[in-house]
């Protein structure tokens, strides 16, 4: 049983370390707090490192005041009462984030899906793709492309009227090639899609998913395209 001092205490050296943490970590890794960065499982890792370094320095405390040597059973249990205090905050704040950024993925979801069919109606066009391989093109015709999907060195390109054609050519040389397409956008570090051929959005705290027509794949939006995407169907 602590008392009222000791207790003072610790929650001094717990609102010090998550002080200093917030602090020093935008220096060590400047867009850690984004929130296309976010995911459940980084936040949890967070929190449960920010409370060993709690428990490690309250127990180094208690080890100073009542002068005594290292023990590992003392240090578990001091770990086990600091976890014991922390997984109710730890659980709220998670909770929080998932429904903050789930309610705004949400909210531009509905958007987008409300303006699906009134995308600006212009001419189709086709791109004549240079691949990798010496002298080999292929054809981007803006009617039937709908989505390349990353893998590796490759691409998978899904059309309207062929099954999937594979070339040897990575996403990023593919979008430079696009590049004058409004259309034709980067939505995720592994796809390119074709926004004229969308035809239902849904989402959660992950970034939303894209549905085509006759698709059973589900194309992701990750959270760093998001604005991107939906400047496309209602401005930016």
């Amino acid at each position: 049983q602590y008392s009222i001092f000791e207790l003072l205490v610790f929650g001094t050296i717990s609102f010090g370390v998550f002080a200093i943490a917030h602090s020093l970590l935008p220096f060590i890794k400047p867009d850690i707090y984004k929130e296309s960065n976010w995911t459940i499982y980084s936040q949890i890792l967070f929190y449960v490192i920010i409370s060993l370094v709690i428990a490690t320095c309250n127990g180094l405390y208690i080890n100073f005041r009542n002068q005594l040597d290292f023990s590992w059973s003392n240090y578990w249990l001091i770990i086990t009462q600091t976890f014991a205090v922390a997984v109710l905050p730890i659980t709220l704040s998670v909770l929080l984030s998932y429904y903050l950024i789930y309610k705004k993925i949400a909210e531009q979801s509905g958007l987008i899906k409300g303006n699906i069919d009134r995308l600006e109606t212009t001419q189709e066009q086709q791109y004549t793709i240079q691949s990798k391989i010496k002298n080999e093109t292929f054809l981007i015709d803006e009617m039937t492309f709908l989505f390349a999907k990353s893998s590796g060195n490759y691409i998978e390109v899904f059309t309207t009227n062929s099954s999937p054609k594979i070339f040897r050519l990575a996403l990023s040389d593919l979008d430079e090639q696009l590049t004058t397409n409004h259309f034709m956008m980067r939505c995720h570090r592994s796809y390119i899609v074709n926004t004229k051929h969308i035809i239902d959005v849904t989402g959660n705290a992950q970034g939303l998913k894209l549905w085509f027509k006759n698709q059973d794949t589900q194309v992701p939006v990750s959270r760093k395209y998001l604005d991107k995407v939906k400047a496309t169907f209602v401005g930016s």
